[in-house]
């Protein structure tokens, strides 16, 4: 059939009046499903899958209009009335008031919506509620030391479930095993705390070899009835995707809709095998222990567990994590930020959608990789992934401090405090930064706030003191960075010994370095060294050790630190020549503007 046959038989047909009426109509039922079902909270998908449907009725529909017309005596076979007239005529009236129609009401909506959105631009951003979630730590009947690390993995597998809903704040586990029973209800930092969540999550979880049973309860005040409940069984080997349908139905209940996104992701979770999620439950447990030989042990269970399956992206991810904290140390191996770089590679590799990896990767590169734009590229993947990642925030904020961007700096520190509220490092280091652009009562109560949740924390200290000592109030600054360095020998280096420098104590000073001197050198040791060595204005000395080869995690922040140094060294060209080398831009006051 030639084509300008095939146009002239279409015509005849009506297939292109009734496609465009079909598509008229299907226009018109898009966009009213496009402002009734986000009313009944109903998820993105439905919405795709109406379109879907839509089209694939379009194909259906061409070959209906082909073969049948619309007669007043009914739906009749083209063939059938085409000769008539009269009867073409009126099927062509029908199917133009059908369009017609279809094109009103689509106006009709057009304005409609225009006024919404108008009025919704006018109302500010239609943001969605964010809403606050503890899940307290999971009972487990069968308690003692070996069962612990079961219990505590399976708490944080379902605490990074659901924070992988953007709409949901999740407490972080090490703040909510606080919230257990038997806190002090009269401790004032707890129930200021308490008081803005809205949901709180209990547990009870049962194992028999390796099939679990759960019992989930979800409450509106932690010591309430539940408003909901449920039970789950599964195998273990199906734990990842039994965490993912208990998070769906609790952000349901708590009317948050999940994105399509995370719905696919919680779709494609793989099964893990029992005996190696077991060492890797168990190795997590112990590598968060505060004791050298405890970590050790954790590592010997990670390692072993890699071993095992060595296509674990997890595994990966919470090694290479490990390695990043390692390296914080005073003593940290040399080769630990290199081993923290091929493990968060191989987590990537293996599963790209495991924020834990992204995090590790920006962490690495902000404490010694230097590849500052694939940092702020893997903090921000990380955080589309789980945005309720703690330590995430909590790197960022340093990151962001490196370059100067305060204002972000000190919001994504109280990101991660709000995230984690009872780790007293999160307040205690807001507080430095508080320090950093001057509003010390702010950094002091940061501070003090850090101090009520662990008697003698020398890192509460070692930052009262430092805001002491800019304050001028020296004495009083000099011996509490005195009781730090007894708790921490470590903030003897980098707290009390540059402070006896700056208030005139020279001799003192001397002293310590002499005693710093007299230790195996290594990257932490070299970078105190550099700075009290700046302080005295030995600047041949100084730059003798900035210039040691194994830079400790801390040693791009000398760009900052020269702020509260000598003058003379800001214009040195071997300083200029680090910040450089390490692709930073030249130190400049810190700016900070509290009301944005």
């Amino acid at each position: 059939m030639k084509l300008s046959k095939l146009i002239s038989e279409l015509k005849r047909r009506h297939v292109f009046k009734a496609t465009i009426a079909y598509l008229a109509v299907a226009w018109v039922i898009v966009q009213i499903a496009s402002v009734v079902l986000p009313a009944f909270d109903a998820p993105d998908y439905v919405i795709k899958a109406l379109i879907y449907v839509l089209s694939f009725g379009l194909v259906f529909w061409v070959g209906f209009s082909w073969i049948y017309d619309l007669t007043p005596e009914g739906i009749q076979k083209t063939d059938d009335s085409s000769d008539n007239e009269e009867v073409l005529e009126l099927t062509n009236r029908r199917l133009n008031r059908v369009i017609a129609g279809s094109l009103s009401i689509a106006v009709v909506l057009l304005v409609i919506i225009s006024f919404w959105a108008g009025s919704q631009w006018d109302d500010g951003p239609n943001t969605p509620d964010t809403k606050k979630v503890a899940i307290i730590p999971l009972v487990q009947h069968l308690e003692g030391e070996e069962e612990e690390y079961f219990r505590t993995g399976m708490t944080e597998a379902l605490i990074s479930e659901l924070s992988k809903v953007d709409q949901l704040t999740v407490i972080n586990q090490a703040s909510t095993q606080v919230l257990t029973s038997g806190f002090d209800p009269t401790n004032s930092l707890i129930t200021n705390v308490i008081s803005g969540i809205d949901y709180f999550v209990n547990g009870v979880i049962e194992r028999q070899l390796n099939k679990i049973n759960i019992n989930i309860e979800l409450k509106e005040t932690i010591d309430a009835e539940p408003i909901w409940k449920k039970s789950y069984t599964k195998d273990l080997s199906e734990v990842r995707s039994l965490w993912a349908e208990v998070a769906a139905d609790l952000a349901r209940q708590m009317s948050v809709v999940v994105k399509q996104e995370d719905v696919i992701l919680w779709s494609r979770l793989r099964p893990v095998k029992p005996e190696t999620y077991e060492l890797y439950l168990k190795g997590k447990h112990y590598m968060n222990k505060s004791t050298a030989a405890e970590w050790q042990r954790g590592m010997v269970y990670m390692q072993e567990a890699i071993d095992r399956n060595p296509s674990d992206p997890y595994a990966y991810a919470y090694l290479a994590e490990a390695y990043v904290n390692l390296g914080h140390g005073p003593a940290p191996p040399p080769d630990v930020f290199p081993k923290a770089l091929a493990a968060a590679q191989r987590a990537i590799q293996l599963d790209s959608t495991v924020a834990l990896g992204w995090a590790a990767l920006s962490h690495y590169h902000t404490y010694f990789g230097k590849d500052w734009a694939l940092a702020e590229y893997a903090f921000k993947r990380a955080n589309e992934l789980n945005p309720n990642l703690a330590y995430n925030h909590y790197h960022r904020s340093w990151y962001l401090a490196l370059f100067g961007r305060m204002n972000e700096a000190i919001e994504e520190h109280k990101r991660a405090q709000e995230l984690d509220p009872f780790t007293p490092l999160h307040s205690a280091w807001l507080g430095e930064l508080y320090r950093w652009v001057g509003l010390y009562e702010e950094g002091l109560a940061e501070a003090e706030k850090a101090s009520q949740m662990e008697n003698d924390y020398a890192l509460s200290l070692l930052i009262k003191g430092r805001i002491f000592i800019d304050q001028g109030k020296i004495e009083e600054g000099l011996e509490i960075l005195r009781q730090a360095s007894e708790i921490n020998p470590g903030w003897k280096y980098v707290g009390y010994g540059p402070a006896l420098i700056q208030a005139g104590y020279i001799e003192e000073g001397k002293a310590i370095i002499e005693e710093l001197e007299g230790k195996p050198v290594n990257g932490y040791r070299a970078l105190c060294l550099g700075i009290m060595y700046t302080m005295l204005e030995d600047f041949d000395k100084a730059f003798e050790w900035l210039n040691y080869k194994n830079k400790h995690a801390w040693f791009p922040w000398i760009r900052i630190r020269v702020l509260f140094l000598k003058d003379k060294i800001k214009d040195d060209p071997r300083y200029l020549k680090i910040i450089r080398d390490m692709n930073l831009p030249d130190p400049a006051p810190l700016v900070y503007y509290p009301e944005q």
